[in-house]
């Protein structure tokens, strides 16, 4: 108790040097002390601070290890931070994982830059689960501090591909509460307007493609919401309107990444309006103009 009582008071006093060495030699003399969690508590604590890292995952792992009602939450923080600065992905998933399981409001008090990281680099393999999971826990965050909100655009993107449609019309709504920059803003506008066709929302979706036309006024984003517009038509199952949409699309532009889709989307409107002769022609001039467009 004496080794305890003079580390405690070096620590009061900004010693930590003579703290730390004094809880070593505490944990040397008495390995099964009772106050053993705390010792390696306060030999871990300072070592995180000093960017020792690997020094402060081995103390403070045996913190919790030892008493983790007093010191899971502390020491798991701590360690979670230590792996993210190490950049050590595997570890600091399980990490997270563990706490977010063991912690009773689903890891809201996960740094946020944490769940940021480990969203985005999950998303850039294409793992949407795992995005959706970290990036949909920061987004419950109130205040993510130097988080910047690009991260509602990747979690949208992610909750779409995972038809959590739901999530994604939120998540897209709340990025463009924030975004100032209008190219930014009618990239999502456009994803957004995508799910609200999915969701089976034509009138939303119309009003988001006049509100990307007022914001692009030309170029291929403008194009991309007379795309959006034409499919707002098939929704309502006006087959005719829906195949003058995208005939109107493929005269204005000529641009491999919007014109054969827009062909494609004609020729397949007016089919099911019943104008074969025309969905024919559409489907003809497809062929010649782009022979290997595979559809999408």
């Amino acid at each position: 108790a004496s080794l305890q009582l003079k580390a405690l008071i070096l620590g009061q006093q900004d010693n930590t040097r003579g703290m730390v060495e004094t809880f070593r030699q505490l944990l040397k003399e008495y390995p099964k002390s009772s106050v053993a969690a705390q010792a390696q508590y306060y030999i871990g604590k300072p070592a995180f601070e000093a960017k020792d890292y690997k020094t402060a995952l081995a103390a403070l792992n045996a913190a919790r290890q030892l008493n983790k009602e007093q010191y899971y939450n502390l020491a798991s923080l701590r360690i979670i931070l230590c792996q993210f600065y190490l950049k050590d992905r595997a570890a600091l998933t399980k990490e997270v994982n563990n706490f977010m399981a063991e912690s009773r409001n689903g890891g809201i008090n996960v740094p946020p830059e944490v769940l940021e990281w480990l969203g985005i680099e999950y998303y850039n393999e294409k793992n949407f689960q795992a995005t959706e999971k970290y990036l949909s826990a920061l987004r419950k965050i109130d205040n993510p501090g130097n988080v910047k909100p690009d991260f509602l655009f990747y979690l949208g993107d992610a909750a779409t591909r995972l038809k959590s449609l739901p999530e994604a019309e939120d998540a897209f709504a709340k990025y463009l509460q924030t975004a100032k920059d209008p190219a930014g803003k009618a990239k999502v506008l456009l994803a957004l307007g995508a799910v609200k066709i999915n969701a089976h929302k034509p009138d939303e979706a119309q009003k988001i493609a006049e509100e990307i036309m007022a914001l692009q006024p030309e170029g291929r984003v403008n194009a991309e919401a007379r795309l959006l517009a034409g499919e707002v038509q098939l929704e309502r199952r006006n087959f005719d309107d829906a195949g003058k949409a995208f005939k109107g699309v493929a005269l204005l532009y000529d641009d491999p990444a919007i014109t054969p889709r827009a062909l494609d989307k004609a020729a397949l409107s007016f089919r099911q309006a019943g104008k074969t002769d025309e969905a024919d022609r559409l489907s003809r001039e497809l062929r010649e103009r782009y022979p290997n467009y595979a559809g999408g």
